[in-house]
């Protein structure tokens, strides 16, 4: 996997530029995305923000991608090429890849490529990118790609909309909800338990089969290290909290 990616270049080109950026036998892959790109909330994809370039075998199918940026299952049959910070003004510009001749002879003759805008934003708003944590990504638009022509073009023809979760693997562990305080009209609740690659979000109601997402309380990044304060303006003077995995918004 490591040496696959180490064998991807991604740079924004023009077309003037691309017989000077291929090396010997490598394979030359432009795309795009149409735009305007968004996040689940509908709100336009922020500049800097990751798109991903994937692999999926033959007769396979795409399982989507994990908050660590990783493709979901069997690496023989999916598989992140290559991830980086592409978006500006609201979409994908033309983006040149080059593909190493190796990589190209195992991949491009066995399946099909796909791009995905991820939804790497901490929970200040700003994209964090993979070190981050992977929130989100859009669903697959295929094109394919021959190891027997250099240049290969693939135009995403639908806006981007990164809707869809990623998948949390077991290594991430269950937050744990340390203390709950009320002081002032403010309700701290103290996590313990949590990463720095998820966002987390309170849910909360009257009893415990009634927790329902509360929006009061801002999300709030993990820390792999610290515990964690989330808080928000107390309703009442009761009530029942647990702590997850914020939605996509």
């Amino acid at each position: 996997m490591k040496n696959a990616i180490a064998m991807i270049l991604v740079v924004v080109a023009t077309s003037a530029t691309l017989p000077a950026l291929a090396g010997q036998d490598n394979l030359l892959a432009t795309f795009s995305t149409k735009g305007p790109d968004c996040y689940a909330d509908g709100t336009v994809v922020k500049d800097g923000e990751c798109y991903a370039l994937v692999w999926t075998k033959a007769d396979a199918s795409f399982e989507g991608i994990t908050v660590t940026g990783e493709a979901v299952g069997d690496q023989n049959l999916n598989r992140v090429l290559c991830i980086a910070p592409l978006a500006k003004g609201g979409r994908c510009p033309d983006v040149v890849v080059e593909v190493n001749k190796v990589v190209a002879d195992l991949y491009a003759g066995a399946g099909s490529f796909s791009l995905h805008l991820l939804d790497t934003r901490r929970a200040d708003g700003t994209p964090g990118g993979v070190e981050a944590g992977v929130n989100g990504f859009s669903a697959a638009q295929e094109f394919k790609l021959s190891a027997a022509e250099q240049l290969q073009t693939g135009v995403a023809t639908n806006a981007e909309i990164a809707a869809t979760a990623t998948i949390l693997p077991d290594t991430i562990p269950q937050p744990k909800i340390k203390s709950i305080e009320v002081k002032d009209g403010i309700v701290r609740l103290t996590v313990a338990r949590t990463s720095k690659m998820v966002r987390y979000g309170v849910s909360s109601g009257a009893t415990p089969g009634e927790l329902a997402a509360d929006a009061a309380f801002a999300p709030k990044d993990g820390d792999d290290a610290h515990d964690i304060v989330i808080e928000a303006p107390a309703k009442g003077t009761s009530g029942f909290f647990s702590v997850g995995r914020a939605p996509l918004k």
